[in-house]
């Protein structure tokens, strides 16, 4: 976990600090306060396939122009979801205007133009998730269709929002247990992007790629998994099952390799007794020698490197800042 609280900076400096902190938790942009004294606070956890954050501050108006981007150090392109909790919030992106409100959701796109702006003090969730590969999971084409629209969150749409909600307010307190659920929320935050996208909602296809993926994690641990048992489970032809993936950047084989190093990658990280034999054969490897070279050429290192590396987590959140409760 990574805090930012303007409680830390200097008297006077507090806008200063705060656009650093924007900038390191997101993406560069242009803010400044509306009204008198600012003061504000991010909490933000990091994984593997995204970045969710809590985000409470004081009026303020946020901006990213065509110059900004081009100038950016940003490595990729983001789509940010905003779970709004309280407060309302202003985004003007692609040529649309919409107004967030509490229990509301509204995308936008760190690759287009954009303005966030707010009246009073308010209070959100930010899940970040890189743009091309969000839209390649989610089987949607890329588009400017979803962005500065607000998406009341009810129904499935809701159970999703209030996943990541309940995750982010918590993760500070369960770090080890939000690592856990990591696989599942990578695959809740692309779903909702086939949910909200337009003419998907409800689309077979994308449901059955959703319970293709949900067998898949249901039965990984079983190394003699493959295509064919993959799609008797689902009751389709292998014909069947490898259509659903087409588009999606990865074959179904792939998809199944990858949700396996996704739960090694979290068990390593959350359970540091565990021997690395063990989890290789709990997430379906055959051997600890696949496994071993699985993990290393897409890693980039061993398991026993990865887990040394990745149990070192940042300090504890900081204390909520003062006037900004609701």
């Amino acid at each position: 976990m990574t805090s930012f609280s303007t409680r830390r900076a200097p008297r006077g400096n507090e806008v200063d600090y705060w656009r650093q902190a924007r900038r390191q938790a997101y993406v560069s942009v242009r803010t400044d306060p509306v009204g008198g004294a600012f003061g504000g606070e991010i909490r933000l956890g990091r994984y593997a396939d995204f970045r969710l954050s809590t985000k409470r501050a004081r009026p303020e108006q946020v901006r990213r122009s065509a110059s900004d981007i081009a100038q950016g150090r940003e490595d990729e392109e983001y789509l940010y979801l905003v779970f709004q909790l309280s407060g309302t919030l202003l985004v003007e992106q692609a040529g649309r205007r919409t107004l967030a409100t509490p229990r509301s959701l509204v995308i936008y796109d760190s690759a287009v133009p954009f303005s966030l702006s707010t009246k009073e003090n308010y209070e959100q969730v930010v899940l970040e998730l890189p743009a091309d590969k969000a839209f390649s999971l989610a089987g949607v084409s890329r588009s400017n269709d979803l962005l500065a629209r607000a998406f009341d969150c009810d129904g499935a749409v809701g159970a999703v929002a209030a996943f990541f909600v309940n995750l982010a307010q918590s993760q500070g307190g369960d770090l080890p247990g939000a690592h856990r659920l990591e696989p599942q929320a990578t695959a809740l935050g692309t779903s909702l992007i086939g949910l909200i996208a337009p003419g998907q909602r409800g689309m077979p296809e994308s449901l059955r790629r959703g319970e293709a993926l949900a067998y898949m994690r249901a039965h990984l641990a079983d190394p003699d998994l493959d295509a064919e048992g993959i799609a008797a489970g689902l009751h389709v032809s292998r014909r069947t099952l490898f259509r659903l993936f087409e588009g999606t950047g990865e074959s179904a084989m792939g998809r199944l390799r990858s949700l396996r190093l996704e739960r090694a990658r979290v068990m390593l990280r959350t359970q540091p007794g565990k021997r690395i034999s063990t989890i290789a054969q709990e997430t379906g490897f055959s051997s600890s020698v696949q496994f071993y070279r699985a993990f290393r050429a897409v890693a980039g290192m061993t398991p026993s490197e990865y887990r040394e590396a990745g149990i070192t987590e940042g300090p504890a959140a900081a204390p909520l800042v003062p006037g900004l409760e609701t």
